[in-house]
């Protein structure tokens, strides 16, 4: 990939853990990259699975972090779950396993949500990120999927990469579980299903191949980005002589590059 090509797009999709940031700190080059393209005209959308955290939270943390991103530019999974149900089933009631701020996203898109162990026939069971997930929820959860509800998981990954390198249990971890007892596939609205990059499209006003996913996840950001019609961009963390043996295993990537330092190169010219 050269300068002049990465250039060429009218809008830049990122995803965030473990792209743009890794917990609470920046990935190096993501500022520079970001910066780069907003003074060149280009829009930024960020697209995250993240099914605990509202756009206007996410929007936060970016600017504590030296990112100015309004709240429009985040499309997260904890927002855009409530707007795809309301889009294919209408109102429904829903028993949620996750954050305040996915309930209050329900909430917000017209969905009734019952809380807590609130024994009440519900028309969809939700998943999320639920730190405080415990047996209680399970059995309930899947007795409402037992009893007809559809099971809805906001995101189908199984973990997130956390500060130390290691795993963080992830919603699909969740949903997995509910999953197992129920004998039942859940129906998921984040990366790779192509939702969130429609509500990211609408909102820059852009034609899929005018823009470009980048993001380190293969299986949601560069099969989802690839499957919505984008360009993609891999940041896969190997070395150009470490990736080479295995480049051919990964061809919904259209380029791969080690993190978003060498993507800074690449923008400003530099040999890589």
């Amino acid at each position: 990939m050269h300068r002049e090509l990465f250039y060429s797009f009218q809008a830049y999709f990122f995803d965030l853990d473990g792209c743009v940031y890794f917990g609470d700190a920046l990935a190096p080059g993501a500022t520079e990259v970001i910066d780069a393209l907003k003074q060149s005209g280009k829009r930024v959308i960020f697209v995250t699975n993240n099914s605990r955290s509202s756009a206007k939270s996410i929007a936060e943390k970016l600017r504590t972090m030296g990112l100015e991103t309004p709240s429009a530019d985040v499309v997260t999974a904890t927002d855009c779950v409530g707007t795809y149900l309301s889009e294919r089933y209408g109102r429904l009631s829903i028993r949620a396993a996750g954050s305040d701020e996915l309930c209050a996203a329900l909430s917000a898109a017209g969905h009734i949500v019952v809380s807590g162990n609130e024994e009440a026939a519900v028309d969809a069971a939700v998943i999320g990120l639920d730190i405080a997930f415990d047996y209680r929820k399970l059995e309930m959860l899947g007795a409402a999927v037992g009893a007809g509800a559809r099971l809805i998981a906001a995101n189908a990954d199984l973990s997130h990469p956390g500060l130390d390198g290691g795993k963080v249990p992830e919603t699909g971890a969740l949903a997995a579980a509910v999953e197992a007892i129920t004998g039942l596939r859940a129906e998921y609205v984040g990366k790779p299903e192509p939702h969130l990059f429609a509500y990211g499209l609408e909102r820059c006003g852009a034609r899929p191949e005018e823009c470009v996913m980048i993001g380190d996840n293969y299986n949601t950001d560069i099969v989802g980005g690839r499957g919505a019609g984008m360009r993609t961009i891999w940041l896969d963390g190997r070395t150009a002589a470490e990736r080479s043996r295995t480049a051919d295993e990964y061809r919904a990537a259209d380029w791969i590059v080690e993190d978003l330092a060498e993507l800074r190169r690449i923008m400003e010219g530099l040999d890589v």
